[in-house]
C-alpha cells in the first residue's frame, strides 16, 4: 500500500476510485522524464472532477518509487497574493519538499505550511546540501533587499537548477495553473495584477530536466493563457469524467466508508446519472437532504432534486459559485439568455445567425463572437468549429434552468421533477433490459458485499462464514483484517493483473485471496489456473507468506473444476449469501 507522503485532499486513500488510465499514462511521461524526452503538460478539466486527487496521488505514487525523479506539488490559492508572498511561498514548498524525498524524511513536506526560510536554511545544514543553502542564501538576500522581481526569476528557476547541478531529474505540479495570471499582484498593495506572469514560464518550462504538469479547472482560461503566453510549450491533456464501472466502484467505495446503504440498481442508476463525475457522487453521498435514502430509487431522486434544485444542496453551490464567478468576468448583456438557450437545446449545435434570430441580440456579428468566445472560455458553453452549443452535462442544464429560466417555481415545482422522472424511466428500462447480461455492476456488487462481510461481521461470525466455504484450511479462521480491497498490480507492472478480493492480515493468519464470479455460467478449470497465477504475483507483490485462495462462483462449478481446486487446495463457494446483508 502506497504511503501517504502528502496529505491528499481527497481524506481517506481508500476512497481514491479509478483514474487507472490516467494514472498509467502520467507514470509513463514521468518515467521518460529520468530520459528528459518528457515535454512540459497541462491537464484541462472542469472543476471538481478529481485533478487534484488525481496529482497528488500521482506525487505519492512518484515518492514512494523512490526512482530519480523528485516530485514537487504547488497549488495556486484562489486569493489574491502578493508577488513576494508568493514567490516565497512556492520556493519554501519546493525546498521542503526536495529535502523530504532526498532524504527520505517525509515530515518536511508538512513544515513548509509553518516553516520559514531561516528553518529551512538550518534542515539543508543539517542533512549537508551546499548547493541548496547557496540557493536557500540567495533567495533571502533577495527577499531582504525588496528585489521582489528578481526573487521570482531565481525561485521560478530553482527546480531546475538544483536539478541540474545534482544532475537530477524534477516533475513540477502546480495545480490551479490559470489562477497565476489573476490573483499574483505587484505591489503589495494589490492593485496592479500580474496577468501576464504566466509567459515568465516561456523559456523555464522547456527545460526537461524539470518539466512542468500543470492543472485547470477553468478549461477556457487555461487554454487561452498557454495558446497567448506559452504557445507550444506544453502538451494539453483533457482528464474527462470516469467511465461507468469506475463511477461504480467508487459509488460501493462510499457506500461502505460513510455507512450509507446502496443498492446494486440504485448504484447502476446513480453512475447513470452522475455521468462518471466524481464530485456528483460524493455530493450524494454528503446530501443533507432530509430522510436521505440511497437504496430506493424514490430515495436517490428526492435526494438529487435537493442537491440541484435547493439552493443548499452542495452540487447546486459548487455550480452556482463557478457561475457567479464566470458572469462578472463578462459583459453580462445576453450572455445568460445565450447560455440558457443553448442549454435548452444542448443536444444540438448552434450558430451565431440562430442566437441573432432568436434571442433578438442587436450587436455586430464580432462583438456576438467575443461575448461567445468569453463565455467558451469561462466553461459556459462549449465551441466546435465557429458553432456553439450547451454544457453537456445533465445536472449543469438544470441548475441553469432553474436560476435563469422565465418562470423558475414551475421549473423547481414541475418541470424538472416530471424531467428526472422521465430520466429515471428511461435509465431503469436500460438496467432491466440489461439485468441478468450486466456482468460488470454485477460482478462488482458481489466484491462489495464479500468485501462489506470480511470488513465487518464475518470474523464476528467465524463459524456461520466457514459455513458458507469449502475446502478452507482446517486452522482457518476470519479475522479482523488490516485491509480488504480489490486488488491492481501497481502501475507499469507486467504482467498486469486484477483480482477480486485481497483481505490482508497480519503473519499469523491467513491472508484471503478470492476470486468473485456473480453470473449464470459455471466456473471452469481454465479460469481457476488463471486466477491460481494471479495470486501467486499478487503474493510475491505483498510478500504475503500465509494465505487461502478461495473461489466464488453464484452459477456454481464444473465438477472437473471442484476436483481441480480440492486438489489444489482452494477453497469454494456458491453460497448466496455471501450477496446478503
Amino acid at each position: 500500500m502506497i504511503k501517504n507522503y502528502l496529505k491528499e485532499k481527497i481524506g481517506n486513500p481508500e476512497l481514491f476510485t479509478g483514474r487507472k488510465k490516467e494514472i498509467e499514462s502520467l507514470l509513463k511521461w514521468i518515467n521518460g522524464i529520468k530520459r528528459e524526452v518528457s515535454k512540459s503538460t497541462a491537464i484541462l478539466s472542469r472543476r471538481k472532477t478529481g485533478k487534484s486527487a488525481l496529482m497528488q496521488r500521482l506525487y505519492n505514487l512518484t515518492f514512494h518509487e523512490n526512482d530519480n525523479v523528485v516530485p514537487f506539488y504547488f497549488e495556486i490559492k484562489e486569493a489574491n497574493q502578493w508577488l513576494g508572498d508568493f514567490a516565497e511561498n512556492f520556493f519554501l514548498a519546493f525546498i521542503y519538499q526536495y529535502l523530504a524525498f532526498k532524504t527520505r524524511k517525509s515530515e518536511y513536506i508538512s513544515r513548509a505550511e509553518m516553516g520559514n526560510i531561516d528553518d529551512a536554511l538550518q534542515i539543508a545544514r543539517e542533512e549537508k546540501y551546499d548547493f541548496v543553502i547557496m540557493v536557500i542564501q540567495a533567495v533571502r538576500g533577495l527577499s531582504e533587499a525588496g528585489k521582489t522581481d528578481r526573487m521570482w526569476d531565481v525561485v521560478r528557476e530553482c527546480p531546475r537548477t538544483i536539478a541540474g547541478h545534482y544532475d537530477e531529474r524534477i516533475v513540477q505540479m502546480i495545480d490551479e495553473f490559470q489562477f497565476i495570471n489573476r490573483f499574483i499582484f505587484w505591489d503589495k498593495e494589490k492593485k496592479q495584477v500580474a496577468d501576464g506572469l504566466a509567459g515568465s514560464y516561456f523559456h523555464t518550462c522547456e527545460y526537461k530536466n524539470a518539466p512542468l504538469l500543470v492543472s485547470g479547472s477553468w478549461i477556457g482560461w487555461l487554454m487561452d493563457d498557454l495558446g497567448r503566453m506559452l504557445p507550444g510549450r506544453f502538451v494539453r491533456r483533457p482528464m474527462k469524467n470516469m467511465p461507468e464501472h469506475e463511477a461504480v466502484e467508487m459509488i460501493f467505495k462510499y457506500s461502505f466508508w460513510t455507512q450509507t446503504p446502496v443498492t446494486e440498481q440504485t448504484a447502476y442508476l446513480m453512475a447513470e446519472l452522475a455521468e462518471g463525475n466524481p464530485h456528483y457522487i460524493s455530493a450524494l453521498f454528503d446530501s443533507l437532504s432530509d430522510g436521505k435514502d440511497l437504496s430506493t430509487e424514490n430515495g436517490l431522486r428526492k435526494t438529487l432534486e435537493y442537491e440541484t434544485m435547493d439552493t443548499e444542496g452542495a452540487i447546486h453551490a459548487a455550480w452556482m459559485e463557478y457561475i457567479d464567478s464566470a458572469f462578472p468576468r463578462i459583459n453580462d448583456v445576453y450572455a445568460k439568455d445565450m447560455v440558457l438557450y443553448l442549454s435548452k437545446h444542448r443536444g444540438r449545435k448552434v450558430g451565431r445567425s440562430e442566437l441573432k434570430e432568436k434571442l433578438k441580440i442587436e450587436i455586430s456579428d464580432p462583438e456576438l463572437e467575443k461575448k461567445l468566445k468569453a463565455l467558451f472560455k469561462a466553461d459556459m458553453i462549449e465551441e466546435h468549429y465557429g458553432v456553439y452549443r450547451g454544457v453537456q452535462d445533465n445536472i449543469f442544464d438544470k441548475i441553469f434552468r432553474r436560476n435563469y429560466t422565465d418562470d423558475i417555481d414551475k421549473f423547481i415545482s414541475e418541470e424538472a421533477p416530471n424531467e428526472y422522472k422521465a430520466l429515471f424511466e428511461k435509465m431503469q428500462k436500460k438496467y432491466k433490459r440489461l439485468s441478468g447480461k450486466y456482468s460488470r455492476i454485477k460482478g462488482a456488487w458481489a466484491e462489495f458485499m464479500v468485501c462489506r462481510h470480511l470488513r465487518s461481521d464475518a470474523y464476528e461470525n467465524n463459524d456461520l462464514f466457514k459455513s458458507m466455504m469449502n475446502n478452507l484450511p482446517d486452522d482457518f479462521r476470519f479475522v479482523e483484517y488490516e485491509r480488504v480491497w480489490s486488488y491492481n498490480s501497481p502501475p507499469l507492472h507486467e504482467p498486469e493483473f486484477q483480482i477480486d478480493i485481497f483481505a490482508k492480515s497480519g503473519r499469523e493468519n491467513y491472508s484471503l485471496i478470492g476470486e468473485i464470479k456473480n453470473r449464470k455460467a459455471k466456473f471452469s478449470i481454465k479460469e481457476a489456473k488463471t486466477f491460481q497465477e494471479k495470486a501467486q504475483e499478487l503474493m510475491t507483490l505483498e510478500d504475503v507468506r500465509k494465505a487461502a485462495l478461495f473461489v466464488l462462483s453464484t452459477g456454481g462449478f464444473h465438477k472437473n473444476t471442484l476436483a481441480y481446486l480440492k486438489k489444489e487446495q482452494i477453497a469454494w463457494s456458491d453460497d448466496s449469501r455471501w450477496l446478503e446483508d
